[in-house]
């Protein structure tokens, strides 16, 4: 089956319900060594007129560390957050670290529209990793069991994944493999696999998960875009394709 990549229309939302929703979508997410994590993904229109403590938001991106204990979130959309208050303490950021915050809004950073003071609810790590080379030597080791891309779309440079695989309690792999033959100009779309190794792992929950790569890689000098396709097989041997075009 293949998908190809759609621009995400947002809808913007005014409400004083506990949550505020631009995105009506429902995902778990799940670590790979834990049971899983419902949550509700938000990305909401910034109100001009106030910020309710009600609200909550949960977006992606990158923690700017400046010192131990202090730190801002540059979001993938381009925003930064900076922490007036802290729910989540005990977790360990570090500079440019990968996370998904939920967050609220208390107000803008000298009345800025892309910078906010905001409330820290919880972070979540999530896996960042630059696409490898697939060779005759890591093929097998990388693994090729089944896996289900549940969504997929990119955020600038970045490609999300979110997936579900099947497993018990051990660590699994995931991997975006791009074949040796398309390291140098190759033809268009460049092939990219999603790999995972399950590392024997009975199939005793179904879980699942983010991960983010860096599409850096796939730049071509003297181009601004590519196109690109992910790659995937799941549980009933089904093949499915994901195409899209990167545009740096």
């Amino acid at each position: 089956m293949e998908t190809k990549d759609n621009t995400r229309k947002t809808i913007g939302m005014k409400t004083s319900a506990p949550t505020c929703v631009r995105r009506n979508k429902k995902m778990l997410f799940a670590l790979l060594l834990s049971a899983s994590l419902a949550l509700t993904l938000f990305s909401c229109e910034k109100d001009e007129d106030y910020y309710s403590l009600g609200d909550v938001w949960i977006s992606m991106g990158f923690i700017d560390q400046a010192n131990e204990g202090s730190f801002s979130i540059r979001l993938d959309n381009g925003d930064t957050l900076v922490p007036v208050s802290n729910a989540v303490p005990y977790f360990k950021t570090e500079n440019n670290q990968r996370i998904m915050v939920n967050y609220t809004i208390l107000d803008e950073v000298n009345q800025s529209t892309k910078k906010f003071y905001v409330k820290v609810n919880n972070l979540y790590e999530i896996l960042y990793k630059d696409i490898i080379e697939l060779t005759a030597l890591n093929n097998d080791s990388i693994g090729n069991d089944p896996v289900h891309i549940v969504d997929i779309w990119k955020s600038g440079s970045i490609l999300n994944v979110e997936f579900s695989f099947l497993g018990g309690g051990i660590t699994h792999y995931i991997n975006l493999a791009k074949p040796a033959e398309n390291s140098v100009g190759q033809s268009e779309p460049i092939e990219l696999e999603l790999r995972h190794n399950a590392r024997n792992d009975p199939f005793q929950y179904q879980l699942r998960s983010i991960v983010s790569f860096d599409l850096k890689s796939i730049e071509i000098i003297g181009r601004d875009s590519i196109q690109f396709k992910v790659i995937s097989t799941d549980y009933g041997g089904n093949k499915h394709t994901f195409s899209s075009t990167y545009k740096y």
